[in-house]
């Protein structure tokens, strides 16, 4: 009985410091720290979303994260990848004491969306930005200028997405021709470029409009182009060719020019057959 006693007393003892100590442990700062707080990636000067802080609220995290949490890398990666600037979270890395890193891919706007909406009874148009995947992107952070001249310009059929940001337009034919816009990104300006058209006369296919309203034929999205159909670096490489002889670059209208064969008749250019 002696021996009885002495156990339970021992394990009343043990409890007691247990709860005691646990306590302190439980909330050294050592191991707690704000959302807040989190490390993430720098965004690139076309963000100007306070990405961590959107993040953080629109989850709705606790006050304060606990190291400790085995869910916790999960918990803020979920978070983080829910932003619409966010392409990926390829890490997430808890540090002692108390940090949380996390390795972010961006995404970058490649277009404006031409659309139509209306705004006190009168219908006006609009842009809106996406990215090379044809992912709709938080429209606020663009200002007027930027979104009229720093990007290529896209019309399709002037519908609004039906999406949020951060979710791929549901017209299939915008991801295409983003695909287009990134390719022609960094030549835009300097080639007289206005916008990307879909023409649907005589078989579907892809034109671009110039400054001038001339009309350069492009034919299909990179990686779905048709047999025969020059692949689509060579037909920025003509376009390049051809703005260099001044043949694109003149404020004289020009003839239309169609990419989908023009790489043939261009010295150094192979053609790729399917």
């Amino acid at each position: 009985m002696l021996c009885v006693v002495i156990v339970v007393a021992f394990l009343l003892m043990m409890t007691a410091g247990w709860n005691h100590y646990a306590e302190q442990f439980a909330s050294r700062e050592e191991f707690l720290l704000s959302p807040r707080e989190i490390l993430i990636s720098t965004p690139p000067e076309w963000i100007q979303s306070d990405v961590l802080i959107d993040a953080v609220e629109k989850a709705d995290l606790p006050d304060q994260l606990d190291l400790r949490d085995r869910e916790l890398t999960n918990k803020v990666a979920n978070a983080i990848s829910a932003h619409a600037w966010v392409r990926s979270v390829h890490k997430v890395v808890k540090q002692y004491p108390a940090s949380v890193l996390v390795e972010v891919e961006y995404r970058k706007p490649v277009a404006m969306v031409e659309v139509e909406f209306v705004d006190e009874g009168a219908v006006r148009r609009g842009l809106i930005p996406v990215d090379v995947e044809g992912t709709v992107l938080p429209p606020g952070d663009f200002s007027r200028i930027q979104a009229n001249d720093r990007y290529p310009r896209i019309l399709i059929d002037l519908k609004r997405p039906m999406v949020e940001a951060g979710m791929k337009w549901d017209n299939p034919r915008v991801p295409e021709a983003a695909l287009i816009a990134a390719e022609l990104l960094p030549h835009w300006s300097d080639l007289k470029l206005n916008r990307i058209i879909l023409k649907e006369e005589s078989g579907q296919h892809y034109e671009l409009e110039l400054t001038d309203q001339t009309r350069i034929i492009w034919g299909s999205p990179p990686g779905q182009e048709l047999p025969q159909e020059t692949i689509a670096k060579h037909k920025v490489q003509v376009m390049l060719q051809k703005s260099a002889e001044s043949a694109l670059s003149s404020h004289e209208p020009q003839p239309s020019l169609d990419l989908r064969t023009a790489g043939r008749a261009v010295t150094g250019l192979t053609q790729v057959h399917r």
